[in-house]
């Protein structure tokens, strides 16, 4: 398995040459998969939730119904723009530039969506990233994973690796699985 790294400026050039690089404001597959995301969360309501890769906030704009305080990560500074402008009147939104898994906040977080991220990791960054995860989430805590299950060309790892590197941790256990025609849907809970 290559261990590879995606260069430095891949999203910065994306959203350089387009606002919405994977529609997320239009498409009907990435609507349904809000929907089926938001509605697989075992909980009404989190406390502290962390969203690590927020793109232009689409997902956390829905999100933010559900939690007393979001945070949104992204790389991508012209998406962060975006995602600030659609959540201004979200006064309990924040929104952080950085990537994972160097750029980890502090939690702790009772709720961490990573959603389309983790195959643009290497193996070892994601490793890193689980235990990042793992430490700042708290025991009984959700974890859920979406990816695309499709091979996404110059990544590392397929959408199914990801959630199996997570699943293969004691630290987490599945609440609940999902597998849509081209994605992969996961709750995980931290244990005690």
């Amino acid at each position: 398995m290559p261990d590879h790294t995606l260069p430095e400026d891949y999203f910065d050039r994306l959203y350089a040459a387009r606002d919405d690089p994977w529609d997320y404001e239009t498409s009907t597959y990435e609507a349904a998969k809000y929907a089926a995301t938001l509605a697989a969360l075992p909980r009404a309501r989190y406390a502290s939730a962390l969203e690590i890769g927020c793109s232009i906030g689409v997902l956390t704009e829905r999100l933010a119904a559900r939690c007393d305080r979001l945070l949104a990560l992204d790389g991508a500074e012209q998406a962060l723009e975006q995602a600030r402008a659609r959540c201004r009147p979200l006064g309990h939104v924040r929104f952080e530039q950085g990537t994972v898994p160097a750029s980890f906040p502090d939690g702790p977080f009772d709720l961490i969506l990573l959603s389309e991220v983790g195959y643009y990791l290497p193996p070892a960054d994601l490793a890193r990233l689980r235990d990042l995860i793992a430490r700042h989430l708290e025991p009984g805590g959700h974890l859920v994973l979406v990816h695309w299950l499709a091979p996404v060309p110059g990544c590392a790892l397929t959408g199914d690796e990801v959630h199996a590197a997570f699943l293969a941790d004691p630290r987490f256990g599945l609440r609940t699985a999902s597998r849509e025609e081209a994605y992969r849907l996961d709750v995980l809970e931290r244990t005690a």
